[in-house]
């Protein structure tokens, strides 16, 4: 049986949304990090240094929210 997952997928939408405007402002703030460190420093690894590392492990919410829809739509 079907549920209706509206609400979920609304939810999922935004999240997604809010998850890549604060990936566009993590990658700006590198971007200005990178112009002050040596030539050949990696870009990754100053984001995992920085941003990543100093943030600490999260539960990824919008694939945990999609686990949910899909178990609630028994796919």
């Amino acid at each position: 049986m079907a549920r209706n997952v509206g609400r979920l997928d609304r939810i999922i939408s935004e999240l997604e949304k809010l998850h890549s405007e604060a990936n566009d402002i993590f990658d700006a703030h590198v971007d200005v990090l990178m112009c002050d460190l040596p030539r050949g420093t990696s870009w990754g690894a100053t984001k995992l240094q920085h941003i990543a590392e100093p943030a600490g492990l999260t539960i990824d919410y919008v694939k945990g929210l999609k686990l949910l829809r899909d178990r609630f739509l028994n796919r």
